[in-house]
């Protein structure tokens, strides 16, 4: 005997195959690596061992295999458009590999003179321990946008979204207003991101 018609079986069905892509999207949201500061390497780096860092640490993001993450001459053209610090006797710091790492995510969202106004405050510090040190604070609070993001995105996959969300406690620690202004910003440019990388794996998944 038939229990179901056709068409509720084939709702069913999609059903289904809604929620294993949402849970599939979730896990895959959970599982993303994100390149802690303590993961960061404390001795400069040469070129190719800087391109290596990154493509280990950030080959999971690519949409294909053969995209390139990082190349000398992306390197050397974000140099030119003083986006990036010049390196110093041929290497680089921690600061620069920050700097990589947040340039590589936020330009399928900006531009590279957004991106150089974003950053324009510690890009221009004239003092160099000042200005590994405001780095290194934007780069904490760009670790922890995107933790947040991930979280929130995974939980609204799963239909259970924590309202709170946008990164407020990662934003509101921050005394100066400059560098709340930087965080804001981020937090929109993560998120933005982060959901164009769900289009493309929904696009590459389902079509």
């Amino acid at each position: 005997m038939k229990l179901y018609s056709n068409s509720f079986q084939s709702e069913v069905n999609n059903m289904n195959t809604f929620q294993e892509m949402v849970d599939k999207f979730a896990a895959q949201i959970r599982s993303s690596d994100i390149i802690e500061i303590d993961d960061i390497p404390n001795i400069d780096l040469y070129m190719d061992q800087v391109t290596t860092f990154m493509d280990k640490g950030l080959s999971q993001y690519k949409r294909n295999e053969q995209d390139k993450v990082l190349t000398k001459t992306m390197i050397n053209n974000y140099t030119k458009a003083k986006i990036f610090p010049p390196p110093l006797k041929k290497k680089y710091t921690r600061s620069h590999l920050m700097l990589l790492i947040m340039i590589y995510h936020l330009k399928s969202i900006l531009s590279i003179k957004d991106i150089g106004v974003l950053f324009d405050s510690a890009l221009r510090e004239p003092d160099k321990n000042k200005q590994e040190k405001q780095i290194e604070l934007i780069y904490r609070g760009f670790v922890a946008l995107q933790k947040s993001t991930q979280k929130y995105l995974a939980d609204s996959a799963e239909g259970k979204p924590d309202e709170s969300y946008y990164g407020r406690e990662n934003i509101v620690e921050f005394q100066n207003d400059e560098m709340k202004r930087i965080m804001v910003t981020l937090a929109l440019v993560i998120r933005a991101n982060e959901e164009k990388r769900l289009a493309e794996k929904a696009l590459d998944s389902y079509f």
